[in-house]
């Protein structure tokens, strides 16, 4: 197979050369900035934790109010065994079994003092987790800046010290593409990238486990639709990601024509080549276009289809938890957090997978930074060589 020459473009159809390879390469720009990253893990960790708790508070306050409704309706005097003996005695199993579920006082109304605590505790929560997050959004983004400043930095030092053949086999706009879009796209990637995963898998994570504790089975069910969306996710990224790969470098091959066309207008005027030079626009402007609407368009797939396996989950979650409450296996405010959890895993997962398209992305034209970056340099010149002949007598 033929070797690419230095500086040339890839052809559109190629695949990214070492997605994985250059993706640990980006990544491994942000040690430098190590303590600011671990902040940002840090104020996640914490922010996500804090979240995740606020749906078994509200869903506290769900049994206080259902529990106070309930009590009321039985006799005072009772005690909660009584009650269900009772309604065993006249044939209401089911009643029987929902109280035995249920932390209900027979002839004591809601709490209201109760429920208004546990709502004022949910809201508290809910604004500390807010401004934790508000700081990690911070001090990622001072992360990313700092990153692609340094990212830019090095672009600019290599294109001082590369030689003058790499500039002749390569188009001026090519060059310029990947020093500003690519760039550019790179960081808009890391920016949106990190953020989500980072919060994603920790909300993975945590509400993983309050689903565990409040019903395995349940857990179950929710976590047996993420192979699925897996499998789909991957289908999908095997289609799109040659189609980013092709945008990128399509996008700097008609960057290179259009600088190339304004520098030299008057020679294209001049020998009469406008209808040559409009067609290649065409043509090029094409090829971005193409490549761009299939890479959108499996992208796009991406977030509905997952969510689709998820709401398949959330109605399967919502029968077995509504038998699991009419049999006392759970209360009717743990069927409420667990609903509301399921709906916070599938969302982070919908959105790692969404995300995955933006990396491809950014990986895609980082890979064409780099390329740059690991360009032969121009040899130093020799120095001169020591004069060993004997000083002449004066």
């Amino acid at each position: 197979m033929s070797q690419r020459p230095r500086g040339a473009a890839p052809p559109p159809n190629l695949r990214s050369q070492d997605f994985w390879g250059s993706a640990t390469r980006l990544m491994k720009r942000l040690a430098p900035h190590r303590r600011l990253s671990l902040a940002v893990i840090a104020l996640g960790i914490a922010g996500t934790a804090i979240g995740v708790a606020v749906p078994r508070i509200l869903g506290h306050a769900t049994d206080l109010l259902f529990n106070g409704v309930i009590g009321r309706q039985l006799p005072a005097g009772l005690t909660k065994a009584q009650a269900i003996a009772a309604a065993r005695a006249r044939g209401d199993n089911t009643f029987a079994d929902l109280l035995a579920g249920m932390n209900v006082v027979p002839g004591l109304g809601v709490d209201f003092g109760a429920v208004a605590r546990t709502l004022a505790l949910a809201l508290a929560l809910y604004l500390v987790a807010s401004l934790l997050i508000w700081g990690q959004a911070r001090l990622l983004n001072v992360t990313v800046q700092r990153t692609v400043t340094a990212l830019r930095s090095d672009v600019e030092e290599k294109v001082h010290r590369l030689p003058l053949s790499y500039f002749d086999g390569c188009q001026r706009g090519e060059l310029l593409s990947r020093v500003t879009n690519d760039i550019d796209n790179v960081q808009s990637s890391l920016s949106m990238t990190i953020s989500q995963l980072v919060t994603s898998v920790l909300t993975v994570v945590a509400v993983l486990f309050m689903m565990m504790w409040i019903s395995p089975l349940l857990a179950l069910i929710t976590v047996l639709t993420v192979p699925l969306s897996l499998l789909v996710t991957r289908a999908i990224t095997r289609r799109s990601q040659p189609l980013f790969v092709a945008h990128w470098t399509s996008t700097g091959r008609l960057n290179a024509h259009i600088e190339e066309t304004y520098s030299g207008f008057t020679l294209v005027k001049t020998f009469g080549h406008q209808a040559a030079a409009r067609a290649q626009f065409r043509r090029l402007n094409d090829d971005v276009y193409q490549a761009s609407l299939g890479a959108q368009f499996f992208s796009g797939l991406v977030a509905p289809a997952t969510t689709f396996i998820g709401n398949l989950g959330y109605v399967a979650v919502a029968v077995a938890g509504g038998l699991q409450v009419a049999t006392g296996h759970i209360t009717l405010g743990s069927i409420q957090a667990f609903i509301q959890y399921v709906r916070q895993f599938n969302t982070p997962v919908g959105q790692v997978a969404g995300m995955y398209n933006t990396l491809q992305s950014g990986v895609a034209s980082a890979e064409r930074v780099f390329e740059l970056l690991d360009e032969p340099e121009e040899s130093p010149d020799p120095k001169p060589a020591p004069d060993h002949r004997p000083a002449l007598p004066g």
